[in-house]
């Protein structure tokens, strides 16, 4: 999960960086509403790949929830490239939910000594 979501990042921070700091070129039409929510959701999902890194159930969530609902404003965002972020914070959770069950089975098991 982390070696994807670093190429995601990458891969998304390269136009991000190339439309900041690229030439001059304006947008080819008027944003409207679904666009507007189309970048925040994309944002807020790469923002939950960083902090999966640290919190990997709250960063697989937030991913997941962001996702979600750029996908009821356009089901095209679940289209591939774009699908490796829902693929990756499924694999954040999964990660989670694995260290989790390993824990606990640890704490049940008597300890040696």
């Amino acid at each position: 999960a982390r070696i994807i979501s670093i190429l995601i990042l990458l891969f998304w921070g390269f136009f991000l960086f190339a439309h900041l700091f690229g030439g001059d070129s304006g947008a080819s039409r008027p944003l409207n509403a679904g666009d507007y929510i189309g970048l925040t959701t994309m944002l807020v999902s790469l923002a939950g790949l960083v902090i999966a890194w640290k919190w990997e159930f709250a960063g697989g969530v937030m991913t997941l929830v962001a996702m979600a609902i750029g996908a009821v404003v356009n089901w095209r965002v679940l289209m591939c490239p774009i699908v490796l972020v829902p693929i990756t914070a499924a694999l954040f959770l999964a990660s989670w939910w694995i260290r989790r069950a390993r824990e606990a089975r640890q704490a049940k098991e008597p300890a040696h000594g």
